[in-house]
């Protein structure tokens, strides 16, 4: 069939050139429109449900909002894991589900189970709502707002209404989330002496501002043959308005006299509790934003779009507001792309340059490379095809020399051929093809049957390197098409028949090669136990490596991780990071700092004033003075810091590494020690010995505890029977005591478009101790009151700062860092130490983060790899008719592993998911030369030649092919393997893997195989004809 195509193609080109420009237009657009990203979208298929519970402690958000919402959500098809955290004031839950399940599909079943998480959740405690639709590569863009002269409350309004809110309408932008600044609110500030004078209750302003503010509806009113709407209204439009409601009315000398608002009240405006705060560049306060893009979108497009909205937005704002950008993904995409392209464009030279020196014809060579980017455009199409984004592993894994592997094979035939027997470009081309094609596709084949491992990854693993192993699967099957089609059409016609003498380089290489293989054929011990001892050899080395996930991809900036007291307030928070910040940009590579404490507006990320994220901009590596990397960076600043800030723990980290991590695990860290137990108390004892294990074993860096206890609380308990006694109504106490601090909502005041809370308060809030607030009076109506203290127990106490749950347990998270050691071998002493502590009945420990990625793969790939190449050691046996000749093609893969160990040994890089991905390359490439060579070997032994000679003969007329595979598979990853741009950590072990395994590879192929299969390869059963 191969070789009817062939011939057919070969007698009728134009149809082929014709097919081959409508690849090359159709693939131009498709790049065009490909989703590109730095690197693969990792968070798994999860949705958070988010609840502000104002006033709420951690407890109690725990007991009246999160456990309504985790028994609703349980059952939901397809969720894995159910994890939560409560903190005061807020509850986040997040589902994960398994990977199987579109992210719509996994809201819609989350959104079916929120109305009965709401009948249960009073409705004091918030109302649970969906999360934003956005990943951990959803925060493309921060920038801070200044405005010299105001007040950080104007620029937060400024921002909330004039910016923000602009932004939001902006295609692709799923949130803006914002921290710092002061929320406006306009405060109806209550006078105890005033209420009690005009005997007035919280409770009776409330109602009077409440039901003062809300515009209704009277229906129509018929006027002739016209219908007109009758409506009230009644919002808010001044303070003015509000400060003239009515509350009640007061009979004095016979007459009745009205009280106002204003009689009992002050209405200013004021600003609403601060539960999030930002610094930039040392200089304190700021207002900070984030605009985060819907899952899914592409970064590039959507920064574009908010650039342009920002242009549009400052020409109307207000002279003197700067916006200042801080961090840009757009750019970071542009770094790693720019890696990726270098990469690209210098392999696909390098692989051009070495067939064009090894097969010695230009025209040859030119139409092997044309191969190149013809697959690169019929893969863009594929990846449009089926949603694969390009990025970092999509596009920065694939090997030219592998795509033109096929090419190779057969131009380097029909070269011998024309120089051998004298035949036309197109009797060369016809004949050939025929004859390789199915060699040549069952070693394609092979190739991409060794990448099945990657796709069958699931989890983290499997986002990352899936779409990598599709588009080098979508690149194979392209250049397969045109090896059998291209190829054969374009050779036919600039292949002319002279000038086809081999190159010097090949006629010198194989006279050195000649001698040398046929010394071996007649010492096949002497061969055998070379590959015996280096294949052992390679077992050696590969146990002294370690392992680790993936290599830390650099980004180029940094983040680092504060943890102070539970009880700090923000304002004290904001003092540290500015004192951080001082410090941080003493040093040269610091372009910019900005801090961000606590949690924004939409709490997707849930910390309290003692946790800050401090986002650091560096300059280029080039002008880097202190430290050549990021982890050497972070030494150099610990110390530091800590005596900037003592008593705080530092963690640091990357931006989009800290993200990805946290939202996947809901880590962020490289290793988690999680703590299951019931009692919060146990749970912080445990943790407290657990720390000191943990700092104890060696590599551990940024040990930190999640907060738990340390948050001081003042309990007001009813006494019920004094409140009977005094007759004071529950619903008095409550919304008077509520205004004492978080304050009571009594509606909205409507400025245009903008519109703000009415909130009631207390005009004296007493100090947070028991104390004088016992001694605040309690207006009841009619000229009564009582004291506070007399109608409460007051009592102060420490609780938690946050309650973290998972799988429907309490759990306490311990954070740690891995330098200087690989990250298995560090969890596994760490593993040793935790068992030798005895915990309480019923508590346990879990590990996770960037650990439990790292299981994960390596559990699933011990299953899989083994199975992928029992395969692959199958289609062997089939393709040649005997088990002999495919398990000598086989001891190609353990002899290629070793290359590939010595070569991670030799560059001090340690195991991971991506060399292990390297590895199944490899195998590929090592089995290809192997069936290259061995079917000449047969075809000649099927013509009746005697073995030795039909294997010497295959050796001599393959070594051209062999060598040009091996090195443009090899050199084609050179680029990768010495690239220094952002993003190359993550290739190199994957290129390094691949040209030290095609080294040792080659060498058995070239020398050990002839000579085994001498001893070992037996003689075809069939002689027919040829193998195609």
């Amino acid at each position: 069939m191969i070789g009817r195509l062939a011939r057919l193609v070969v007698e009728f080109p134009l149809l082929t050139i014709l097919g081959v420009v409508a690849l090359i237009v159709v693939g131009v657009r498709s790049y065009q429109t490909l989703p590109i990203d730095a690197v693969p979208d990792l968070t798994n298929v999860q949705v958070q449900v988010l609840t502000s519970a104002p006033g709420l402690s951690p407890t109690e958000v725990e007991r009246l909002v999160t456990q309504p919402v985790e028994l609703a959500m349980t059952g939901v098809p397809h969720v894995t894991r159910i994890r939560s955290v409560s903190r005061s004031g807020v509850s986040a839950v997040t589902l994960v589900f398994d990977d199987d399940t579109a992210l719509a599909t996994a809201r819609e079943l989350t959104a079916q189970r929120l109305p009965a998480a709401r009948e249960v959740i009073p409705p004091s405690a918030g109302r649970p709502e969906l999360g934003p639709l956005t990943t951990s590569l959803g925060e493309v863009y921060h920038f801070t707002v200044r405005w010299p002269g105001h007040s950080l409350r104007e620029i937060r309004t400024l921002l909330d209404w004039d910016i923000a809110y602009r932004l939001r309408s902006v295609p692709g932008v799923v949130e803006v989330n914002s921290w710092g600044g002061d929320t406006r609110q306009i405060e109806v500030r209550l006078l105890e002496r005033s209420m009690l004078a005009n005997g007035v209750t919280a409770q009776m302003v409330e109602e009077a501002v409440l039901g003062a503010g809300q515009n209704v509806s009277a229906g129509f009113v018929e006027r002739t043959e016209e219908g007109t709407f009758v409506r009230a209204e009644a919002s808010y439009r001044t303070r003015e308005d509000v400060a003239r409601q009515v509350v009640a009315t007061r009979a004095h000398n016979g007459t009745t006299r009205p009280v106002l608002v204003q009689d009992v009240a002050e209405v200013v405006d004021g600003s609403a509790p601060r539960f999030a705060a930002a610094t930039a560049d040392g200089k304190g306060e700021t207002v900070y934003t984030m605009v985060q893009m819907i899952a899914g979108g592409n970064a590039h497009q959507v920064v574009a779009r908010v650039k342009d909205r920002l242009a549009e937005v400052e020409k109307s704002l207000p002279e003197g507001v700067v916006i200042e950008p801080f961090y840009d993904r757009s750019a970071f995409v542009d770094e790693v792309l720019g890696t990726v392209k270098k990469n690209l464009l210098e392999g696909g030279a390098i692989v051009a340059l070495v067939l064009l020196v090894m097969l010695g014809n230009l025209r040859a060579g030119l139409v092997v490379a044309s191969v190149i980017p013809l697959s690169m455009l019929g893969a863009f199409i594929l990846m449009r095809y089926f949603g694969v984004s390009g990025n970092l592993l999509s596009l920065g894994a694939i090997d030219f020399g592998l795509v033109v592997d096929g090419s190779v094979v057969v131009i380097e035939g029909a070269l011998a051929a024309m120089a051998t027997h004298h035949l036309s470009g197109k009797q060369a081309m016809g004949r050939i093809a025929g004859e390789m094609g199915r060699a040549v596709t069952m070693a394609v084949l092979i190739i991409a049957i060794v990448y099945a491992p990657v796709l069958l990854l699931q989890g983290v693993e499997g986002k990352m390197f899936r779409p990598m192993a599709l588009t080098v699967l979508f690149a194979l099957g392209v250049a397969l098409i045109l090896t059998f089609t291209w190829v054969p059409a374009i050779g036919g016609l600039l292949l002319t028949g002279a000038h086809h003498d081999e190159p010097r380089i090949v006629k010198w290489l194989k006279r050195g090669y000649r001698p040398v293989v046929t010394a071996l054929v007649d010492r096949w011990r002497l061969a055998g136990v070379g590959v015996a001892v280096l294949i052992l050899a390679g077992a050696l080395v590969a146990s002294t490596r370690g392992a680790e996930f993936i290599p830390r991809l650099e980004e180029g900036d940094l983040a680092i991780q504060v943890t102070r007291p539970p009880s700090v307030t923000l304002g004290e928070a904001s003092r540290g990071t500015t004192a951080v910040e001082q410090v941080l940009m003493r040093y040269p590579e610091v372009e910019r700092v900005v801090s961000r404490t606590g949690s924004p507006d939409v709490a997707t990320d849930v910390m309290g004033p003692e946790q800050s994220d401090v986002l650091v901009i560096l300059k280029p590596r080039k002008e880097w003075k202190t430290a050549e990397d990021a982890a050497g960076f972070a030494e150099v600043l610990g110390p530091e810091l800590h005596k900037a800030l003592p008593g705080a723990a530092f963690g640091f980290t990357q931006p989009i590494e800290m993200r990805v991590d946290e939202l996947i695990g809901g880590v962020k860290a490289d290793v988690g020690v999680k703590i299951f137990g019931d009692d919060l108390g146990k749970l912080r004892k445990v943790a407290e010995e657990l720390t000191q294990v943990i700092g104890a074993t060696r590599g551990a860096a940024d040990v930190r505890v999640e907060p738990m206890s340390g948050l001081s609380m003042l309990t007001l308990t009813p006494d019920t029977r004094e409140m009977g006694r005094r007759g004071v109504r529950s619903a008095e106490l409550t919304a008077f005591v509520e205004t004492l601090k978080s304050g009571r909502h009594a509606g909205h005041l409507i400025e245009g478009e903008r519109r703000f809370d009415v909130m009631l308060r207390a005009a004296s809030v007493p100090a947070a101790d028991d104390g004088p607030i016992q001694r605040v009076r309690v207006p009841l109506g009619e000229g009564r009151s009582v004291l506070l203290g007399d109608v409460t127990r007051v009592s102060m106490s420490d609780g938690p700062a946050q309650v973290s749950r998972e799988q429907g347990r309490r759990r306490v998270l311990i954070e740690v860092n891995v330098r200087g050691r690989d990250l298995a071998s560090f969890v596994q002493e760490l593993r040793t130490r935790i068992d030798a502590v005895k915990l309480p009945p019923g508590y346990y420990v879990e590990y996770g983060g960037e650990y439990e990625n790292l299981a994960s793969a390596s559990a699933r790939l011990a299953v899989v790899v083994p199975l992928t190449l029992a395969v692959v050691l199958v289609l062997l046996y089939l393709a040649f008719g005997s088990i002999r000749p495919a398990l000598l093609i086989f001891v190609n893969v353990p002899a290629a592993a070793t290359g590939g160990f010595v070569a991670l040994a030799l560059r001090g890089l340690d195991l991971s998911v991506s060399a292990a991905v390297g590895f199944l390359a490899l195998f590929g490439v090592a089995t290809l030369n192997g069936v290259v060579l061995l079917a000449s070997v047969r075809n000649r032994q099927l013509h009746g030649e005697e073995t030795r000679a039909a294997v010497l003969g295959a050796a001599d007329e393959r070594v051209r092919p062999v060598l040009v595979t091996a090195l443009v598979a090899a050199l084609g990853f050179v680029p990768m393997a010495i690239a220094t741009g952002t993003g190359a950590e993550v290739q190199r072990p994957l290129a390094t893997v691949v040209i030290g395994g095609l080294v040792t590879a080659s060498l058995v192929t070239l020398l050990a195989l002839p000579a085994l299969y001498v001893r070992f390869g037996g003689k075809p059963e069939h002689a027919d004809g040829s193998e195609g």
